[in-house]
This record gives structure tokens, sequence and C-alpha cells, in this order.
């Protein structure tokens, strides 16, 4: 399974977090303390930029959806970018493709956003 990484850039609307590699039970934690350390200010967006990302499980749904959580707190908003097919397929399934802000690109199969519930 591919390493997990990710890579963090500050745009003018808010952070940008690349991730590449295997989101599952044993990178979840990595991904979660990446995200947790970047601040957020009210009317900012955390965009998870996915084209890189190869998998997806249940444990990473759950820092997405931790994430999604946190950037509600602080009166921002969270969006996915580039979501690769498989995984878009599992947010769908799921219902939260409904609740994400997702946002098109390549192989993300989605062609509208979402706005957050």
């Amino acid at each position: 399974m591919p390493h997990l990484t990710t890579s963090t850039r500050t745009t003018p609307t808010g952070p940008v977090v690349t991730v590449a590699g295997d989101l599952d039970h044993r990178s979840a934690a990595r991904l979660r303390d990446a995200l947790r350390d970047i601040p957020l200010r009210p009317g900012e967006t955390l965009l998870l930029d996915l084209h890189d990302l190869t998998f997806c499980d249940s444990s990473g749904i759950s820092v997405l959806i931790a994430a999604h959580r946190r950037a509600e707190t602080a009166q921002a908003r969270m969006a996915l970018q580039q979501v690769p097919d498989a995984v878009a397929r599992v947010l769908t399934v799921v219902g939260l493709d409904q609740v994400f802000e997702i946002r098109p690109g390549t192989g993300t199969g989605n062609t509208g956003t979402r706005a957050s519930a």
C-alpha cells in the first residue's frame, strides 16, 4: 500500500491540503493530526485535494467527517476536490455527498457542489 503523504499550502481563501496514498486505519491518525494543526478562521475554506488518494477506508472517512465538524466549529467550510471515483462512490453510498461540498476536477465523477448541511 502506498504511504500516506500530505502537503499544505495557504491561499487567500484558506488552506489547501493535498492528500496522497492510502488513507486507512494505519494512516488516519497522521492525517487527523495534520489537519488539527492547521489554523482555520471564520469564512475560510479548508480544501482537501484528493486527486492522488489511492484508497480510503472507514477510518479515513471518519477523519474527513471530523475535519468537516472542525471547520464548522471554526465557522469555516470544508470542501473536497478531485475526489477519485472509488472514493466518490463510497461517499455517495453513505450519503456524505449530501454533507460535503465536493468540487469537480479530474476523476471526481461529480459535476456540482453541495453546501454543508
